[in-house]
């Protein structure tokens, strides 16, 4: 036995287990520092043997079993390190799994009976937070890689709680195991497996060396590289004081409260369709061709979330505000640093951003259309494969530990999306597991996160679309704003 499965470290390591440096993107403070909580709410009573025996089973597939893998320091070098066990055991498993029977309906529960239910309107409807004891086991407050480093606890773990009406799945990962498209493969596949559709899961691609070593070495850089398009409006080293010091008091000192958001099919669509009309019709005022006018309804969903934190807090007109935009580097570097994902998917953290740069005036006097446009425009502009090459030499060269580089100004104010509509979470059939009789797909009716222990305000999570149309949306913002908020909506000024 090379290890107890428990919280508490684990000295020595196991010569057995395969040993795999931390990647690039693996290796900062931005993922490092925090451990995620996924939980899906499921409106059945779910075989949670079944859900598990899947999990377990795609995590001991070949190329899978980084999944498992459990995180420990180099002694001689004092780096972290992937160690793979090569073989699971009741001893070292492949996940850190806990089940909870409650033999009570959701509803009796103090938590579970929490669970928001999707709003008519715009509307702030719950505290994620509130269900933190479901998501976490009874105690655990996440304390970020510290808490898996040197221990034998595998990277993922899967919480289920049984109500006699409902079941809530819970999946938990430390951060370094993968980001949101991660998300997606991983969920994908789980459920393949449940399905008893083995034959269909691709192996992904190997690990044992970073794909994306170049973006952070500089090799793909020469002379005739292009330059970012907002090289011009990266923040200087005396703005970057000014921002970290009055971002850094909103994350670290002041309080904050985590809300949820959900955004209504009868709202977010017309609001689609306008924009689309207006654009269209501008083009054509111009001269141009209208049927190229293109917006996701992410795209409107987006701005109309940068919209409702704007305007509760009355900005000078003249202020930046800028919107970083998480993006998923692999469709730009399928066939050149990754393969196909159809045959060998990336499951890591692979990503980078579109900054969206614009003023509190015009968010707040122009239309949803002129804001859902910059959103796009940034998206297509930055998304390329030159311009991620571009931003990462910037990385590359600031000399600082996060992956990431500060557009604006040091006065601007800040707002973070990661959107998590690709992963599919409200997409995940579970219906093989269900027990008794029932007929249909079996799908989350409710998604969230909870997440810790770093926790930016108006850090804003798209959770995606429910089987009813509504978008979900979660953040923590600064204690108050989210009551100024809902006055807004009420009044719908938002």
């Amino acid at each position: 036995m090379c290890g107890l499965f428990s919280r508490k470290p684990v000295v020595e390591h196991c010569p057995t287990d395969r040993v795999v440096p931390l990647h690039f993107f693996e290796n900062s403070l931005l993922v490092q520092g925090n451990n995620m909580a996924v939980p899906l709410v499921f409106d059945e009573v779910l075989d949670p043997q079944k859900i598990r025996h899947a999990l377990e089973g795609l995590v001991k597939r070949d190329g899978w079993q980084r999944l498992g893998g459990r995180l420990k320091k180099n002694p001689s070098t004092g780096k972290i390190e992937w160690h793979i066990p090569t073989t699971f055991t009741p001893e070292r498993p492949a996940l850190n799994y806990s089940h909870v029977s409650h033999d009570i309906a959701s509803s009796a529960h103090p938590a579970a009976s929490k669970i928001p239910q999707a709003s008519s309107r715009p509307s702030v409807v719950c505290d994620p937070d509130d269900l933190a004891p479901l998501a976490w086991e009874e105690g655990y407050s996440p304390a970020g890689i510290s808490d898996y480093v040197d221990t034998d606890k595998p990277v993922l773990g899967l919480r289920i709680h049984s109500f006699t009406d409902r079941t809530i799945v819970v999946l938990q990962w430390q951060h370094v195991a993968f980001d949101a498209l991660g998300l997606q493969y991983v969920v994908e596949n789980w459920a393949r497996m449940l399905w008893g559709q083995e034959s269909s899961i691709p192996t992904p691609c190997g690990l044992e060396s970073d794909p994306f070593a170049p973006l952070a070495d500089g090799s793909r850089r020469n002379e005739k590289s292009e330059q970012h398009v907002l090289v011009s409006r990266k923040v200087g080293l005396g703005g970057m004081l000014k921002w970290g010091l009055g971002y850094g008091v909103d994350m670290l000192v002041r309080a904050k409260e985590n809300r949820m958001v959900c955004i209504p099919q009868s709202y977010w669509e017309p609001q689609l369709k306008q924009a689309l009309a207006e654009l269209r019709a501008e083009a054509t005022a111009l001269g141009e061709d209208a049927d190229k006018v293109f917006l996701t309804e992410n795209d409107v969903v987006t701005a109309w979330v940068l919209r409702s934190v704007v305007l509760p807090q009355n900005m000078p007109a003249e202020r930046t505000v800028a919107a970083s935009i998480a993006m998923s580097l692999r469709k730009a570097f399928i066939g050149d640093l990754i393969p196909d994902p159809e045959t060998s998917p990336y499951v890591g953290n692979a990503f980078g951003w579109a900054n969206v740069l614009v003023t509190a005036g015009d968010v707040a006097s122009k239309p949803l259309s002129w804001l859902a446009r910059q959103v796009r425009k940034a998206i297509n502009e930055q998304g390329t494969k030159a311009q991620h090459e571009a931003y990462y030499e910037m990385v590359r060269t600031s000399g600082t530990p996060l992956p990431i580089v500060i557009f604006g100004d040091g006065g601007m104010a800040q707002v973070g999306f990661s959107n998590w509509d690709k992963a599919g979470l409200f997409k995940l059939d579970f219906s093989p597991a269900r027990v008794g009789k029932g007929e249909g797909t079996c799908m989350p009716v409710y998604v969230q996160e909870n997440h810790g222990p770093v926790k930016p305000a108006d850090g804003f999570f798209v959770f995606g679309k429910d089987g009813r149309g509504n978008y979900w949306t979660s953040a923590y913002k600064v204690k108050g704003q989210w009551g100024k908020l809902q006055e807004l909506l009420e009044k719908n000024e938002v």
